[in-house]
């Protein structure tokens, strides 16, 4: 906790962020904290070695499972942790290159080399191996049933739920040929996938990003300057709106940039609406320039985005508008894995410090802050009316009194 207290609120332009309820025992006057922020357990304390808290051996493919490979004794070693009850650790001698929980059960997916294995700890039985025709570089779980698997030339799905071998899906494109790939990325219905990768910068401590977005339906790719990416699901008058949020900074012109448009729009009833894209600029403090986003991931609960950069900054985005609402410093190292939390509609990050990290929206305080801080009241009125969020009720009268003495009825209604 005294790291997080030390960090919290470093570099913050005015009015735009609030200090974490977690990481401030004063709190400032006015709107309360719009995020809590707080260390779920620390893995150092849990027997986990400095060694092993890094990106190539930590996995948190949901808010479930933490995965690390470790040592013991000189001896290569799974562990297994649930956030939630870390006491109940899976402790496993392995040799395998890296390993994988799935995020809905107890199979572990296993990988050395080209040989890939599933494994369930709660039926004690191998499910399923493979042998890949080149080795894996990345991958991750896109779903509770299906393995990603991204290999330097193509990318793969795997399936847990059946006896058949990995599938091609397609190619890697060119742009992300000297790329360390960093995510793998999917929409629910594992019809439109991204692969995102970076490279070292021409100029010394830039990097690049390269995204490779990619259309099941289509067989078409397409090449995109970023750096983090995730899809979202939005309704928009009753019709459900596949959207693919990412982030980039420009290596050209230094422009860092939160973007929100439609993908699939064509597979829309005629007369649906569609989404208008959104772009918002990234703020960073002056005294970090060379830092960028890390981590893109979309709550499970709201309409929100939650973005890492590399030096711990984290920013919060509306994602139908593509406001920024919140931006703070949670980490003064870098957060190299996250995962959405599930019961809150918050974020997991883990830390290079082994701090497993928790950022929740504090929903009764986030239509009050949009109010004083960002002086929006269409903003906090569309925000209140899509997540439900308390502290709206007088905004959605006056609202309808408007739209009704205009004479915009259909508006009214809705």
């Amino acid at each position: 906790a005294s790291a997080i207290k030390a960090v919290a609120g470093v570099g913050c332009p005015l009015g735009l962020a609030y200090l974490a309820a977690a990481a401030n025992d004063h709190q400032m006057a006015g709107p309360a904290p719009l995020v809590q922020l707080s260390e779920l357990l620390s893995l150092p304390a849990l027997g986990v070695s400095a060694g092993a808290l890094s990106f190539n051996t930590v996995t948190m493919e949901s808010d479930r499972h933490i995965a690390v490979r470790d040592t013991a004794g000189g001896q290569p070693q799974l562990i297994v942790l649930d956030p939630k009850d870390p006491s109940a650790a899976i402790r496993k001698p392995i040799s395998a290159d890296a390993a994988a929980m799935n995020p809905a059960s107890q199979v572990v997916a296993l990988r050395a080399g080209p040989q890939l294995q599933l494994f369930d700890f709660a039926t004690k039985q191998k499910v399923k191996s493979f042998v890949m025709p080149e080795p894996v570089v990345f991958w991750h779980w896109v779903s509770d049933s299906t393995l990603g698997l991204v290999t330097a030339t193509a990318v793969y799905h795997w399936t847990v739920s059946d006896a058949a071998d990995p599938v091609k899906l397609f190619d890697r494109h060119a742009s992300l040929a000297n790329s360390q790939i960093i995510a793998y990325r999917a929409d629910a219905a594992l019809e439109w996938l991204c692969v995102v990768g970076i490279a070292p910068g021409s100029d010394q401590g830039t990097v690049n990003g390269a995204m490779q977005l990619y259309s099941v339906n289509k067989k078409m790719s397409q090449a995109i300057e970023g750096h983090a990416a995730a899809f979202a699901q939005l309704k928009l008058d009753g019709h459900d709106t596949t959207l693919f949020c990412f982030a980039s900074k420009s290596a050209a012109a230094g422009a860092s940039k939160f973007h929100v448009i439609e993908v699939g729009a064509d597979r829309k009833p005629e007369g649906a609406p569609r989404f208008e894209k959104q772009q918002t600029d990234i703020y960073y403090p002056p005294e970090m320039p060379n830092d960028f986003p890390v981590s893109l991931q979309v709550s499970s609960k709201y309409s929100l985005a939650y973005l890492i950069t590399r030096q711990g900054y984290f920013h919060v985005y509306d994602i139908e508008s593509g406001t920024t609402l919140y931006m703070n410093r949670v980490s003064d190292t870098t957060v190299f894995v996250t995962a959405p939390r599930q019961d809150t509609g918050g974020l997991l990050g883990i830390n290079r410090k082994g701090q497993v990290l928790a950022m929740d929206i504090q929903t009764q305080a986030v239509i009050p802050y949009v109010m004083s801080k960002l002086k929006d009241v269409e903003l906090a009125t569309r925000i209140a009316s899509r997540n439900g969020f308390p502290g709206a009720e007088g905004l959605f009268s006056e609202q309808f009194r408007e739209l009704f003495q205009g004479g915009q009825y259909r508006e009214a209604a809705l």
